[in-house]
């Protein structure tokens, strides 16, 4: 009965990820328990223990070449994702960041402003968000702190549970007016408000045209109505963001 149970815990190293069956031994011996007062060595190594050997494999199982084929068959980073229609996915990404930034350009023709550093990550977060991290895939690891770091304003209410259908409650003006309410007197942090909420007006623009899904809405006539409606009060809510910001600075 020896063979069978070693067997199964070889096949058990193997699941981890460890290919090389001269490793898969060593793995196998290294966590066995050891036997005391067995001169004649009737149990070799020691007694099987599988809990052991599947944490040795995991510890054993990450290396580079593993982790560049990762990168390299998942998301952004693979070939097939661009061959395969990923150009597709991402063309509403690169609309959303420009159309944020034509919206921004529009709105310092009547209210001019600075280009600063919080209203470009603003105008970054509120369209598209850091999409890219989306692409990465880490082994052995949750993957929802990296759609939540990919994902905008608008679509971390279904980023944990990684669904494609944006929330009404995020997918709206609501965030960008809490935002606005709250900074509109912070000196800098106000033009982090504003440009997240022209960013949340170019990402509802390109959903409400592309892609409206929402959650309880489905992706008919009520959503894209919804979006688009939430689309112009979050611009003017930062025409009027602006206008009070750059009375302040007058």
């Amino acid at each position: 009965m020896a063979a069978p149970h070693v067997a199964g815990v070889a096949a058990l190293v193997r699941s981890v990820g460890i290919e090389d069956p001269s490793q898969i031994g060593d793995i196998l011996r290294q966590s066995a328990r050891k036997t005391q007062e067995d001169t004649l060595n009737h149990f070799g190594a020691g007694h099987l223990d599988a809990a052991a050997a599947v944490r040795l494999a995991q510890q054993n199982s990450f290396n580079f070449q593993d982790f560049f084929r990762w990168l390299r068959d998942n998301g952004y980073l693979s070939p097939r994702f661009w061959l395969d229609g990923g150009v597709i996915a991402l063309w509403p990404k690169v609309l959303m960041v420009l159309g944020s930034y034509l919206l921004a350009w529009i709105l310092r023709v009547y209210w001019p402003f600075a280009w600063t550093s919080p209203l470009n990550w603003g105008l970054i977060l509120g369209s598209s968000g850091l999409f890219f991290f989306k692409g990465f895939y880490i082994f052995d690891l949750p993957q929802w702190p990296l759609r939540v770091m990919g994902s905008s304003i608008a679509e971390l209410g279904t980023a944990v549970q990684a669904s494609p259908l944006l929330n009404p409650i995020f997918a709206s003006v609501l965030i960008p007016f809490c935002l606005v309410a709250l900074l509109l007197s912070h000196a800098s942090l106000k033009w982090f408000a504003i440009g997240s909420t022209i960013g949340m007006a170019a990402c509802l623009s390109v959903s409400a045209i592309g892609d409206p899904s929402l959650v309880w809405l489905g992706d008919a006539l009520a959503a894209r109505l919804f979006l688009g409606a939430n689309a112009l009060l979050c611009y003017g809510l930062a025409y009027l963001a602006t206008k009070a910001a750059e009375t302040q600075s007058a």
